[in-house]
């Protein structure tokens, strides 16, 4: 499952895809031959899916050209979306994005590789390596691109609207950036985690 600002996406065990809520931007009208999917992925008002065969289907807000795949995108293995822009991971453990580079979302880091996990918020990316170190790139208003020293043993990452989220081998969270409704102020005795999400403000 994923979920944007006001819409859900649910893959079925038959691999066909059901999105509900908000459809200002057509951010729920699945394409109708969508099918064999193994991932989805979503951005604010818009949708990302990816199939069995590592290609990847987009639909909703297009302004910014985040729902026009790159030609050619294949081999991928999950997708994450932010406003206006998108992500995707490839099983080479490399990243490619698109759509709007307003503030250096799409600019993915010069070497990234080893990725094995991405995450996008709203203007800001974030990708786990293969050695449990973050990277994190994009709009730092909030302090959402300023991983903390020392972080490691990452095993996923999330991002909300301006903050992020990684969780560790052992089980606890750590968040930074903003923190305007308590999103990034992680509980104290939160421990045997084993998946984590971010929503705008929380």
């Amino acid at each position: 499952i994923a979920a944007g600002v006001f819409h859900s996406l649910g893959i079925k065990a038959d691999g066909t895809v059901k999105a509900w809520g908000r459809n200002s931007q057509g951010q729920t009208d699945v394409p109708q031959d969508l099918n064999n999917v193994i991932s989805v992925g979503r951005g604010v008002f818009h949708s990302l899916a990816v199939k069995n065969d590592g290609t990847v289907v987009a639909w909703g807000r297009n302004d910014k050209v985040q729902t026009a795949v790159p030609e050619g995108l294949s081999d991928v293995m999950a997708v994450s979306g932010g406003y206006e822009h998108s992500l995707a991971l490839k099983e080479d453990g490399t990243v490619v994005a698109w759509g709007s580079n307003s503030q250096g979302q799409t600019d993915i880091p010069t070497g990234l590789n080893e990725v094995v996990a991405i995450a996008a918020g709203d203007n800001h990316n974030l990708a786990v390596k293969a050695d449990g170190k973050v990277v994190a790139w994009g709009r730092n208003n909030q302090g959402q691109i300023t991983v903390p020293e020392g972080l490691n043993d990452v095993v996923a990452v999330q991002a909300g609207a301006s903050h992020s989220l990684a969780l560790k081998e052992d089980g606890t969270v750590v968040a930074w950036g903003g923190n305007s409704q308590g999103q990034s102020a992680v509980p104290g005795d939160l421990n045997n985690v084993v998946a984590i999400s971010g929503g705008n403000f929380h």
